[in-house]
């Protein structure tokens, strides 16, 4: 008899079905999630969604919700399909394709994460503006410098306000029958939102 297994916040790694495609790490797509703040019915742009694992752990946590989940790369719309499979999850909407032409049908969003953006992150920025709901939130994640420096800079020309935070992980493996500490690349997860959304809000 197969049950319906219940995945909690923070799926390991080894959970996802993968393939050559990259995939956010465990560590670094807990922290990304923690940064979106979903409620259950956000709804929720995933760019650059790669084998889909920051969509899946979305489309968990926002369940009455709706995910948006482009990529370009073909094998990794095959590999979210095979994953929303695997997870049972069927409130994600997979978009091959490169952004932001492939968002085109893609109303109001409450949500965008980034996780690659093919040097379009300027493009992708414009359309937030015209279609991140109030008190909406955009996630960034960078590996480089120079494209951090890139998101930064375009943050600033259209007036969001940003938080940056740098991780840095290591994990233990064994050698022999010691434990060694291996350190992972530092990740940049940089979180924004338009202030003057909040304040209108708030001050109702």
């Amino acid at each position: 008899m197969n049950e319906k297994r219940r995945f909690c916040f923070g799926i390991p790694d080894e959970e996802f079905i993968r393939g050559k495609v990259p995939m956010t790490k465990e560590e670094i797509r807990v922290i990304a999630l923690s940064k979106l703040q979903l409620e259950e019915d956000s709804v929720i742009l995933d760019v650059g969604a790669g084998t889909g694992s920051i969509s899946i752990e979305c489309a968990l946590l926002a369940r009455n919700g709706k995910v948006y989940a482009v990529e370009v790369v073909e094998e990794g719309v095959e590999l979210l399909n095979k994953n929303m499979e695997k997870f049972q999850v069927t409130n994600i909407l997979p978009i091959q394709g490169m952004a932001p032409e492939a968002f085109e049908g893609i109303d109001k969003v409450d949500r965008i994460i980034i996780g690659g953006s093919r040097g379009n992150i300027g493009e992708i920025l414009q359309w937030a503006d015209e279609h991140l709901n109030p008190k909406g939130i955009v996630v960034a994640n960078f590996i480089t410098i120079e494209n951090l420096y890139t998101f930064l800079q375009a943050l600033k020309e259209k007036d969001y306000e940003y938080e940056c935070t740098q991780v840095t992980i290591a994990k233990s493996r064994i050698v022999k029958d010691i434990t060694m500490m291996q350190g992972l690349n530092p990740v940049f997860v940089v979180n924004a939102w338009k202030a003057e959304n909040f304040n209108k809000i708030s001050s109702k």
